[in-house]
């Protein structure tokens, strides 16, 4: 799945004039985003001090005012380029997060719906039963709730059932749910089997979904793994720096510097390469 993109709206109008969700773009609540910079910001300029922290001391080794300048100059300027990297990443795994929720219901909803249509109802008469359903099953402001409910807005303005969906489907960014909707419209104005294409759909998806949570679940145990080793070398540098001056003078040198820099720019490779190893799009 595509990264979203933040130059696109939260919300679309539809056909309906009604606010719908654009799946492609998740943006935090004011309160989300305030907390998420606070913390990124103080998490950041933390880790500066511990790789960076402390130059411009003394022969004495005392801090000096260019010391605690520095200080301040690393904590600020590390906790803001964290936040600036830090936020759009939690945005992404947040927008994940609701995009696998939304894909179980819509497998549900397809089940929903499979069963409808193989009990003798219409194509509409099975979108509003299933609506029943799902409100049953799921609380009202559940995303495909939410979609169902547009769906059967528009039915009864005399929309058509796949324009909804279609529309649904691009606004989700989800491939099994635009192709879904594609196929169903193909089937919907040819006579189509209806009931198998729902059925076969729903299976597929669900398929997918129990093996990307074995390979996820098997994977637990490695990112365990490399979570401690994305820790380690920070606790490694604080405890040289706290456990011997010596170190923490070494760090506070020219070549400590340039080593550390060498060191922190392999310790953010591995841990993209890791990210991108550890990743798993259902």
């Amino acid at each position: 799945m595509a990264k979203q993109k933040n130059d696109e709206p939260q919300f679309y109008t539809s056909v309906l004039n009604s606010e719908v969700l654009n799946y492609k773009v998740y943006k935090m609540s004011g309160i989300e985003n305030l907390l998420y910079r606070i913390l990124s910001v103080l998490a950041g300029g933390a880790v500066g001090l511990i790789f960076y922290g402390g130059l411009f001391k003394s022969v004495e080794g005392n801090a000096t005012i260019a010391t605690y300048i520095s200080n301040t100059v690393i904590f600020a300027g590390v906790g803001l380029i964290t936040m600036k990297i830090f936020i759009p990443l939690r945005q992404e795994s947040l927008r994940q997060k609701r995009l696998s929720k939304l894909k179980t219901q819509f497998r549900d909803f397809l089940i929903a719906v499979a069963a409808s249509l193989s009990s003798g109802m219409t194509v509409n008469n099975a979108f509003i039963n299933v609506q029943r359903d799902l409100e049953i099953q799921y609380s009202d402001d559940a995303l495909i709730v939410v979609e169902v409910n547009e769906i059967i807005d528009g039915i009864k303005n005399n929309i058509p059932v796949e324009d909804m969906l279609s529309d649904f489907g691009k606004r989700s960014g989800i491939d099994d749910i635009s192709n879904f909707a594609i196929v169903f419209a193909t089937c919907f104005r040819t006579g189509g089997n209806l009931k198998e294409v729902v059925r076969r759909t729903a299976d597929i998806i669900g398929e997918k979904m129990v093996i990307a949570e074995e390979i996820k679940t098997k994977l637990t145990s490695n990112k365990m793994q490399m979570q401690v080793m994305n820790i380690i070398p920070i606790f490694l540098v604080l405890m040289m720096r706290v456990m011997s001056s010596e170190f923490a003078k070494g760090f506070a040198s020219l070549i400590g510097v340039v080593a550390v820099s060498i060191g922190v720019t392999l310790f953010v490779v591995s841990y993209k390469l890791g990210q991108k190893i550890m990743n798993i799009e259902g």
